[in-house]
């Protein structure tokens, strides 16, 4: 573990040492807050930010003009003003674009800076903008260093370099890698991302038969592969930038190595494609922006994007750009003002927030919570999704929290072992049930039935009544002859039963109401969210927005291991396609309804930690 340890601690002494170089004998950027404060309190006229457009020219400038564009088109804009967006380049170097840097400081007028894609200048850039109280949020930067300095101005945009080793070790477990061969430059972020690796790959049970590091301005990294190129291991993971890393490959598939490769968000980029060209074949590769993703705003956002770059697809970074105007603009108008301190605080402090790219919320210092990464594999010239294989990590990081919450306090269901080796639909419904639970801490739970074998089970009142002697809950009951009435009396005895369940449970099981009016549940349905009762659904097809939580089965995956699931067939090891399919159905998807918790007052953590794929709030059900 000597890396370890070594690299955070040279990352700190040089943070420390710039820290010096930089504010020792610096501008009075005291004064510039105090100027900054000053001018945020009289101004009523435009809201200024700046944005850094990075020498790749990715979309990242694009996605912030089309979110400025939509925000002043809005009949009140911006706490009724225009916000203007100011457009800085960046450079190779930090000591390149420093004079930049320093000049935005110098404006009173700038709240907030959106930019630096590269964490060897964001990490230092964050120290002038911390001093002189302006909002900072880079877009890309991963650093494990770039937070966790107490400092108030900085939001992190991008899941840390500590999420992609976590996130990486796990799905290279789930796809059967016991050995492994790791391959990095000896630049710093990439060899933090290494040590990272390693240590999340311990915990995983993963053995790393090769650790090598290699320059990435070399041309010629054969001498390296020849050292554990007859080596038997299952995949080989590779942190470097996007053109060494594609040489890398290529020079593997030369010498006849055809193992999986997995590793950052680097290789999913086209000069990596360029580089490697067809030895790419079998890469994985985490994105925060999947190919398949059906979450309506991504959707609106896509179509936007394309309706205004003349039908040019957004990249992550334009989603990155696009999301941090729209995170900033939501913090300013609950705060009310431009305020630095009162900004600073509401984003640390504000519920999580959904983007196209994920939920959002910070931490003390400024650290991204909520956020995670999903797969995709490169196949036949094209990104292929990976269904489901982000989820046991979630599950994992889920039951993490709880851990931490309960300790020996009493027993926890380790969902993400229990899910995968249960497809009987009772057994498979029990286990959901437990997971609701542990999301929302419900401790009453209501549920309408008739009191006959048949119907109480296709209810779920059995299922319910097991989980509420387990985990010593009051299970309330509202009984129904649904066998022996109309559908007027019907009718008329569900809506008695809401309304004497929504006095006395703190959460409400609803069941499939065969033959029932629809439109008459999803009008009762609100009346619960009037009394702020969260209603569960076992239904993952469930749109009603009414809904609080629905769970079930995952609906992007195949049983039988076709359509999505062909991918991972040159990917798994060990395993059949079929039976992997089968074990990954079995894990839990959720729709939740975001706004309607936070307006009940419901903690978020268990959100965060889960970041469904599906979300019921009304915003998003709109046709």
């Amino acid at each position: 573990m000597r890396f370890a340890v070594t690299a955070p601690l040279l990352l700190r002494l040089s943070v420390c040492l710039l820290a010096g170089l930089l504010l020792g004998c610096s501008p009075d950027f005291a004064g510039m807050a105090t100027h900054r404060l000053d001018f945020a309190r009289q101004n009523q006229g435009d809201i200024e930010i700046v944005a850094i457009q990075d020498l790749e020219k990715t979309g990242f400038i694009k996605g912030v003009l089309l979110a400025a564009e939509e925000i002043n088109q809005r009949p009140h804009k911006l706490l009724g003003r225009t916000l203007k967006v100011n457009i800085e380049t960046d450079a190779k170097t930090f000591d390149e674009v420093q004079p930049t840097i320093r000049r935005i400081a110098a404006n009173p007028k700038i709240t907030a800076v959106l930019g630096h894609r590269k964490s060897s200048i964001a990490t230092p850039a964050s120290l002038i903008y911390e001093r002189s109280h302006i909002i900072f949020i880079p877009p890309i930067a991963t650093a494990k260093g770039l937070t966790g300095r107490d400092f108030q101005y900085l939001f992190r945009m991008f899941p840390s370099n500590t999420v992609i080793a976590e996130q990486l070790a796990n799905a290279a477990k789930t796809l059967g890698y016991k050995k492994m061969a790791m391959l990095y430059t000896r630049d710093d972020l990439s060899r933090e991302l290494a040590f990272l690796f390693e240590e999340a790959g311990v915990k995983q049970q993963i053995q790393l038969i090769e650790r090598s590091s290699f320059f990435e301005k070399e041309e010629d990294y054969r001498s390296v592969i020849a050292q554990f190129n007859n080596k038997p291991f299952d995949a080989i993971f590779i942190s470097a930038s996007d053109e060494p890393a594609g040489r890398m490959v290529k020079q593997l598939r030369e010498m006849g190595i055809n193992q999986p490769i997995i590793g950052r968000h680097s290789l999913h980029s086209k000069d990596y494609i360029r580089q490697a060209g067809s030895a790419a074949e079998n890469t994985i590769s985490p994105t925060i922006l999947p190919i398949d993703n059906k979450n309506p705003l991504v959707t609106i956002f896509t179509q936007q994007y394309q309706t205004r770059y003349e039908k040019q697809p957004p990249d992550y970074e334009a989603a990155q750009g696009y999301d941090s105007v729209m995170l900033l603009a939501n913090a300013i108008e609950q705060a009310g003002a431009t305020l630095p301190t009162l900004l600073s605080s509401t984003l640390h402090y504000m519920p999580a927030w959904q983007g196209v790219t994920g939920l959002h919320a910070f931490d003390q210092s400024g650290e991204l919570r909520g956020k995670h990464y999903y797969f995709e594999s490169w196949q036949g010239g094209v990104w292929h999704s990976l269904p489901a294989l982000h989820t046991p990590y979630l599950l994992e990081r889920f039951e993490t929290t709880l851990r931490q919450q309960y300790g020996t306090q009493r027993p926890l269901t380790p969902f993400s072992q229990a899910f995968p080796e249960h497809s009987q639909d009772e057994e498979h419904n029990t286990y959901l049930l437990d997971f609701a639970q542990e999301i929302l801490q419900f401790k009453r739970i209501g549920i309408i039935y008739e009191n006959i074998e048949e119907s109480r089970k296709a209810s779920g009142y059995d299922l319910l009544k097991a989980i509420a002697e387990q985990k010593n809950l009051q299970l309330v009951g509202c009984e129904i002859t649904f066998s022996a009435l109309d559908q007027a009396a019907t009718e008329r005895a569900i809506t008695a039963c809401y309304g004497k369940l929504s006095m006395t449970v703190d959460a409400m099981l609803i069941p499939p109401y065969h033959g029932i009016d629809a439109n008459l549940i999803k009008r009762l349905n609100r009346n619960l969210a009037f009394f702020k009762i969260p209603a569960i659904s076992l239904d993952i097809a469930n749109a009603d927005s009414s809904i609080s939580l629905a769970l079930g089965k995952r609906s992007d995956v195949s049983v039988l291991g076709v359509d999505g699931m062909q991918a991972y067939s040159s990917l798994l090891n060990g395993m059949k396609v079929h039976e992997f399919a089968e074990r990954m159905k079995n894990l839990p998807e959720l729709s939740v309804n975001l706004e309607e918790l936070q307006r009940y007052g419901r903690s978020d953590r268990a959100i965060l930690d889960l970041s469904p794929d599906n979300y019921l709030d009304a915003r998003n059900t709109k046709p």
